[in-house]
């Protein structure tokens, strides 16, 4: 066990009212499990983990003759004594590191928000029944029908047409806007630039830790130092949500601590400015974080969350959309002047297992213990007792921020399974401890050192090689000339006195052998072993193994590498996924109490859009991510799936200008489902309008068919008329013509003769 703190703190009762009374801003209580917290998890897994991070470091940069193994045996000899071996360096693990890094600048990660609330559907069906209901009044009501169908398109001219249209045209704005909201998040955090920064980290210490957090009214995120992050090490999850409580240590300066929490009373300002005044560089007293040594002008400033449980009164209620949701009863949220539900909204626990067991009997009202995150922010009197005056033996911890974290990750849905703001993934976990890629890899690569630094001794020492003669036999003769002609190849007269040329020369040869070479033989098998326990081989690297390597082989070392090191990058994305889902559950609301923020993430219609869903805060939402280690390659995707579109004349050259260089083929395929809902919805007033002028050409048709006949009847008319006022003129003069005819006949008679 590492201890920190001269005093060890047992874990305080949550339950326990009468030591801490008024839980909530009971100060005592917060700093005592914060205390605990921090010790519980800085013990001997921790300090072995920090350990092999500080040795995988330098390894990384090079600094890889620092053990004491390696100096006594290699770069001593039997009495203690330096020798001349060099520290011979084949740094394998910065090139291991930098592949992870290189390929997490190409990933690519793209997320979706999607609703898996019941409010989604109910909010559809809604809408659905609005229009149906203006449907219905507009055909009841024709002088208004017209006004209603000119200001709205969505309406029919009967209930089937409006379900049509709104099918086609419907897009829930609230879902559209969560995901702008999750875009300009990722865009204002840059996201793309936390990966290379996460792959290091991965590589190096198999952690990656990300802090949420408010600032100035914006969702913001920071890659954490992942030796300042402490954590439950009773957790057994890869993504360490099951821990009970973890948390942070940061260097800071007095000046900023002063800045970001006015209210420290000047007793504790006092003691925070003495301890830095009574610190000088290099000093004894500078304090170390479990073998992490801290500037001695800044102090330790510890940031502990920790799952705590309140009970609350809860009960069933209808909400807006006739959903009956299980929510806090007489509850007042921050930032709110009255509950939002009270026992009047009160109803029946509808008829379900999770309700049968929970409200027993005909209560509709049930005290349930929940989950909350509690956090505290503090200074260790440990830290602060250096530069006391005081003579007191125990100096008290300096309580900078307490309470109940405000925007807590909660899935509505589940009322036990709080979040911490800390995003973290491991790339092995086993039994509470941290393993990294890079652990397995630095024995390897000392034993290529020491390898190396060998081979150069014996190098160095190794002479040349020349003949040995025997100076009896050249007694009297120069020698010189002798050297001379050795040298030219000339031939050597010598005068052996009969016993022969053997016995008066010799030859020595002083240089390094076959064995100081085959040593360097060694290094391939020490990377090999590397590699089967990294996955980085020849073929993810673009090399060979030789000239005659077959194609096959290759993309089996490709398959294989890729496989070993699918884990690594899966750690990333499951963090991205986090983040993602973060700002889904808990930016929502961050930026909803914002609004000015808001309209600048989502723009001032998305804004309303958000603002407007009364009940937007407890909607879930669920994120899903792609990976693809190109982003080049998706838009280049794109670009040919619109090229192909505008040449069938799927899609229009206005959206293909839209679209082209900017899009990935998910964005390319959305919208391309979009137009073409357009479409339909377009085609189908096409066709209508088309049916109206049809009809109404057919009318005017009948109308001029019924006018034709109605002018020939009139026309016959008229001539009947005609040829009777002919007959009867006709029998008028006959009878005008009989009567003149009889008058003179008459006439004729009485005249005499």
């Amino acid at each position: 066990m590492s201890h920190l703190f001269s005093a060890q703190p047992n874990k305080p009762n949550r339950l326990d009212s009468s030591k801490y009374p008024n839980k909530d801003t009971n100060k005592d209580y917060h700093v005592d499990y914060a205390m605990w917290a921090v010790t519980n998890a800085h013990n001997h897994q921790h300090s072995e983990w920090l350990n092999r991070i500080r040795n995988n470091k330098r390894f990384y940069k090079g600094d890889q003759w620092e053990t004491r193994e390696d100096k006594e045996a290699f770069l001593k000899d039997s009495s203690g004594q330096t020798t001349n071996r060099i520290k011979i360096v084949h740094n394998l693990i910065r090139p291991m590191v930098e592949q992870f890094r290189g390929n997490a600048i190409r990933l690519s990660i793209n997320a979706t928000a999607k609703s898996v609330s019941p409010r989604s559907i109910s909010r559809k069906d809604k809408q659905l029944e609005e229009l149906l209901f203006k449907t219905e009044v507009a055909n009841e009501f024709p002088g208004i029908g017209a006004i209603i169908r000119d200001n709205s398109k969505e309406i029919g001219e009967d209930e089937a047409e409006t379900t049509t249209i709104f099918n086609n045209l419907y897009v829930d704005m609230y879902l559209r806007d969560m995901n702008n909201l999750l875009k300009y998040v990722a865009k204002l955090n840059d996201f793309k630039e936390m990966q290379p920064m996460m792959a290091i980290h991965l590589s190096l210490t198999g952690l990656i830790c990300v802090e949420a957090f408010e600032h100035g009214g914006h969702q913001r995120y920071k890659v954490m130092e992942p030796e300042d992050f402490w954590w439950d090490r009773d957790a057994r999850r890869y993504d360490l949500t099951d821990a009970n409580y973890m948390g942070t240590v940061e260097p800071m300066d007095p000046s900023a601590i002063f800045e970001m929490w006015q209210n420290i009373p000047m007793a504790d300002r006092t003691s925070i400015e003495n301890y830095v005044s009574s610190q000088t560089s290099g000093s004894e007293n500078r304090y170390e974080h479990n073998s992490r040594s801290f500037n001695s002008t800044k102090l330790p400033v510890y940031k502990a969350y920790w799952r705590d449980i309140d009970h609350f009164q809860y009960g069933w209620v209808m909400t807006d959309l006739n959903i009956p949701q299980l929510v806090k009863i007489n509850h007042t949220e921050p930032g709110q002047e009255e509950p939002k539900w009270t026992k009047k909204d009160l109803i029946d626990p509808p008829n379900t297992p999770m309700s049968r067991s929970l409200f027993k009997g005909k209560s509709k009202v049930r005290n349930l213990y929940v989950d909350v995150l509690r956090y505290c922010v503090f200074i260790p009197g440990d830290v602060v007792a250096a530069g006391s005056n005081k003579n007191e033996d125990k100096v008290a911890d300096i309580a900078l921020e307490f309470g109940t974290h405000a925007y807590q990750e909660t899935d509505y849905l589940d009322l036990s399974n709080v979040k911490f703001p800390f995003k973290c993934a491991v790339w092995g976990y086993i039994d509470g401890e941290v393993f990294s890629p890079v652990d397995d890899a630095i024995n390897p690569q000392r034993f290529i050192n020491r390898v190396l630094s060998v081979t150069e001794s014996q190098i160095n020492n190794a002479g040349g090689s020349n003949v040995i003669i025997d100076e009896d036999t050249i007694a009297g003769q120069d020698k010189g000339e002798i050297y001379r002609d050795i040298k030219q190849g000339n031939p050597v007269s010598i005068r052996t006195k009969g016993r022969g040329v053997p016995n008066s020369v010799g030859f020595y040869d002083a240089t390094s052998k076959k064995g100081t070479y085959d040593m360097f033989q060694l290094i391939p098998i020490m990377k090999g072993l590397i590699q089967d326990t990294t996955g980085i081989n020849e073929g993810l690297k673009g090399e060979s193994t030789g000239p005659d390597q077959l194609v096959g082989v290759t993309q089996l070392l490709i398959q294989k590498g890729s496989l070993m090191q699918e884990a690594f990058y899966d750690a990333i994305a499951k963090v991205h996924v986090q983040m993602y889902q973060h700002t889904a559950t808990v930016g929502k609301r961050m930026y909803i109490d914002n609004e000015m923020e808001l309209s600048l993430a989502v723009g001032d219609i998305g804004a309303e859009v958000i603002k407007l869903s009364k009940d937007c805060k407890n909607e879930d939402f669920r994120v899903f991510i792609e990976r693809d280690n190109n982003s080049e390659a998706m838009q280049t995707q794109a670009d040919q799936l619109l090229g192909f579109f505008l040449e069938n004349q799927i899609i229009d050259q206005v959206t293909f200008t839209d679209l082209y260089g900017r899009s990935t083929p998910d964005e390319v395929m959305f919208e391309l489902r979009q137009r073409m809902r357009q479409k339909m919805e377009a085609d189908r007033r096409a066709a209508k309008q088309q049916n109206q002028e049809q009809q109404q050409a057919a009318q005017q048709e009948q109308q001029m068919m019924a006018q034709a006949q109605q002018q020939e009847a009139q026309s016959k008319q008229e001539a009947f008329q005609m040829d009777a006022n002919n007959k009867e003129h006709d029998l008028n003069k006959i009878i005008t013509q009989g009567a003149v005819d009889s008058a003179r006949d008459e006439e004729n008679r009485e005249a005499p003769e």
